[in-house]
């Protein structure tokens, strides 16, 4: 068990691309400290594991599945596994469940990283998930870092206030709060997402981000999507974000379309997917 946890945490850290002096100065600890608990020499408490954890910005599921292989309790919740085993979703569970509803859901972790994303979502975006995430970046895989990419920029009408609202959760982190002035290595590795793309967009953002306030954390939130698709036309959808699981960080993305002209025009998005990508059109 040891052995298990010391891997999870090294691996950790080398997926947040940032060194042992790093996560050091981050978390406010020696280096030495870090290369010794990386290399089992000592053996951190679960508030400095945490404090580690939090510094290299880990995912929740990662984190938590690190502090049980040290033989730690994981993030508290009302609904614990040995009294409610299935209660939350499970990361390997959400592909398979995004895909149960028509509209695009997709879902986001606490470091705002899409995780899972149905059909109706790569027809709309025009991706194909499971490629990218084998391949992108965490930092392209955030909603920031989608928002960057010009085939989804161009086709949000009402990018400047999607933006807006990504950036203000990312200043409303309560433990790490997202900064320009000192960026910490994962949002500057969102930040660079936008540096190596349309410059365009990287101005724009850095003005939305100034005149953006920080959002508290909520259980639930919602803000609206306008979407335009140059065959078919204009779509609008209410993006409804509902938890997925607590301790784990995971929320469902859900944009809903909010008239019959949106339900059209996305039906005939998602037809013209499956006819490129050789499927049979829906019954």
């Amino acid at each position: 068990m040891d052995a298990a946890w010391r891997h999870k945490l090294r691996t950790a850290r080398q997926k947040a691309g940032v060194s042992q002096r790093e996560v050091a100065e981050l978390a406010g600890v020696s280096q030495e400290s870090i290369r010794a608990y990386e290399t089992g020499r000592r053996r951190p408490t679960r508030e400095r594991l945490t404090t580690i954890l939090q510094a290299m910005q880990t995912p929740a599921y990662d984190a938590n599945e690190i502090l049980e292989a040290a033989g730690f309790s994981s993030t508290p919740t009302l609904f614990p596994a040995d009294e409610y085993p299935n209660f939350y979703f499970t990361i390997d569970e959400l592909q398979t469940e995004v895909e149960s509803v028509a509209w695009p859901e997709f879902v986001s972790d606490n470091g705002n990283q899409v995780v899972a994303a149905n059909a109706a979502v790569q027809a709309l975006w025009g991706i194909d998930f499971a490629h990218d995430r084998a391949t992108k970046t965490r930092a392209e895989l955030t909603l920031l870092g989608v928002a960057s990419q010009r085939k989804f920029a161009d086709r949000v009408v009402n990018w400047d206030e999607c933006v807006g609202v990504m950036a203000a959760i990312f200043k409303g982190r309560p433990v790490t709060p997202a900064s320009l002035d000192e960026p910490d290595p994962y949002f500057s590795e969102v930040l660079q997402v936008f540096a190596d793309g349309d410059p365009v967009f990287l101005a724009r953002l850095l003005q939305i981000w100034v005149a953006t306030p920080a959002r508290e954390a909520k259980a639930r939130w919602s803000y609206p999507v306008v979407w335009r698709d140059e065959e078919f036309g204009e779509m609008r959808f209410h993006s409804h974000v509902s938890m997925a699981s607590d301790p784990d960080g995971l929320g469902f993305n859900d944009w809903i379309p909010v008239d019959a002209e949106t339900w059209t025009v996305l039906e005939q998005v998602k037809a013209r997917a499956r006819e490129q990508r050789g499927q049979p059109s829906a019954k």
